[in-house]
């Protein structure tokens, strides 16, 4: 409907304009449609299933640098000869996310996998992905500025925005009989949130990049709980992981395994991973299965590995296994059935 012989913009038409243009500036794997020997149309069907298979891949933990370049060559292929419905800003985004995402990932394997040694994040890539969010966000706010149209100059852009934004939902229609006062203050803290609020995602204290990264996660679950904007939303969302590390995941992942692990060890089986079973700083004097006794221990949290082999100390600062099995938490003694 949109790019075969009869669609609106025939995807044959696309690559007679680029007869003659270098491939930098008409970079599409399509043009190689006579090396596979098929019509451009049935290359570019196939380019979006790999596309398609690739992404799953790296939905599944299997993100190295082959299948997010596979991601990014099958995505820039079609939006090369995508013209109009694909020159969206949404688009560029996910160009510029899928490049950034080839320099960020594992370059074989599966990332995190406990068999690989542990690799520490790359770091420019990190800064560049947290780089992106920030010139997302603060362009989104200059445009609106810069358009000098004077209903956003005048505060009043939220009155017309809910009922003439792509595909508005139920939610929309709701929010849009607001007092208009309660509008314009939504206008006016959207552009706090697009203008002063992104230079906060290059500061150096990783408490203040936790509460932008909440900040601007909840301005995109609104704006997708009242329009649809495609995947930018979602996309958005995940620039916003990079700028939470481990710390703020750590206390929802506690809580999440804790019962699991206390009920694991009850029984004696378990995955043999240790897993935290006591939050930091709490005493225990649990008796353990199989004949275990665990004395108070204070200064960190009290675990025990899965299979119910031993337990381990794990103090605020981390915890040291040494070759004879013990585990020492720097904040307690050394613990081992």
């Amino acid at each position: 409907g949109l790019y075969g012989t009869d669609g609106i913009i025939p995807v044959e038409q696309q690559m007679k304009v680029s007869d003659g243009l270098h491939w930098s500036s008409f970079p599409t794997l399509v043009r190689w449609n006579s090396v596979f020997n098929t019509d451009v149309y049935s290359l570019c069907n196939v380019l979006c299933c790999s596309g398609i298979l690739l992404s799953a891949l790296a939905a599944a933990g299997f993100g190295c640098v082959p299948v997010m370049f596979g991601c990014f060559v099958s995505y820039l292929s079609l939006v090369t000869v995508g013209d109009t419905f694909l020159y969206f800003q949404w688009d560029s985004l996910l160009l510029e996310t899928g490049f950034l995402a080839v320099l960020y990932a594992p370059l074989w394997g599966r990332p995190g996998n406990a068999s690989q040694p542990t690799q520490q994040p790359a770091r420019v890539p990190l800064y560049m992905l947290r780089f992106l969010l920030f010139k997302l966000m603060l362009m989104s706010g200059v445009v609106k500025i810069m358009s000098n149209d004077r209903v956003w100059l005048q505060l009043t852009a939220l009155n017309y925005h809910f009922a003439s934004q792509p595909i508005p939902t139920p939610v929309a229609w709701y929010i849009r009989q607001m007092h208009p006062l309660i509008l314009q203050l939504g206008t006016a803290f959207t552009f706090i949130l697009e203008i002063p609020c992104p230079f906060l995602v290059l500061v150096p204290f990783r408490s203040v990049r936790h509460g932008v990264a909440v900040v601007q996660a909840s301005l995109q679950v609104m704006i997708m709980l009242t329009g649809n904007y495609g995947f930018f939303n979602l996309l958005t969302l995940c620039l916003c992981i990079p700028l939470l590390d481990d710390t703020f995941w750590a206390p929802f992942l506690l809580v999440q395994t804790a019962a699991n692990a206390r009920e694991k060890a009850l029984h004696g089986f378990g995955d043999g991973e240790d897993t935290p079973l006591l939050a930091p700083g709490k005493k225990s004097t649990w008796p353990g299965p199989r004949g275990m006794g665990v004395g108070p221990m204070s200064g960190g949290s009290l675990g025990m590995r899965g299979d119910g082999s031993g337990t381990y100390m794990h103090s605020n600062s981390g915890y040291v296994r040494d070759n004879t099995g013990y585990i020492m938490g720097s904040g307690g003694g050394y613990s081992n059935s």
